[in-house]
């Protein structure tokens, strides 16, 4: 009788550390989808869509310059195209400001993470977000007073 070497089921590469991702940033997505689309289990389906999708791309987007980056787009994308409208409460900053500068006053005026949690879920450098949200509030302002 023939033997054959069993086959053993091989778990993905990086498994654990898509789902300390996934984990660690689900929260805050699910938080900035809610806000942009008011829909509880529409941002649910939303985040859920970004995040299956990752999944089968894990490694591709793990060797990209910046992986964070390349979600938080991926997730900014969605949720844009699942938006009501730009009436809708968070859309004033969408509306009015270039995507990061919103997405920063988003993150940091609105849900209240800090500048540096801000920065990491959208993959950017401190000074740089920073940056951005002195420019959005700046911005923000000009509009608001005209």
């Amino acid at each position: 009788m023939t033997s054959y070497p069993s086959r053993r089921l091989r778990r993905p590469l990086f498994r654990l550390e898509f789902a300390a991702f996934c984990e660690a940033n689900r929260e805050a997505y699910l938080r900035y989808a809610q806000e942009r689309i008011e829909d509880p289990a529409e941002a649910r389906r939303c985040v859920d869509t970004v995040l299956n999708a990752l999944e089968t791309r894990w490694i591709a987007v793990l060797g990209s310059e910046c992986p964070a980056a390349q979600v938080w787009r991926d997730l900014r994308t969605e949720t844009g195209h699942r938006t009501i409208g730009p009436a809708e409460r968070a859309g004033k900053f969408h509306a009015v400001l270039a995507d990061d500068q919103a997405d920063m006053m988003l993150l940091h005026h609105h849900l209240r993470l800090s500048i540096d949690r801000a920065a990491r879920l959208m993959g950017l450098a401190d000074h740089h977000a920073r940056a951005l949200l002195r420019g959005a509030e700046r911005n923000f302002d000009t509009l608001r007073d005209r």
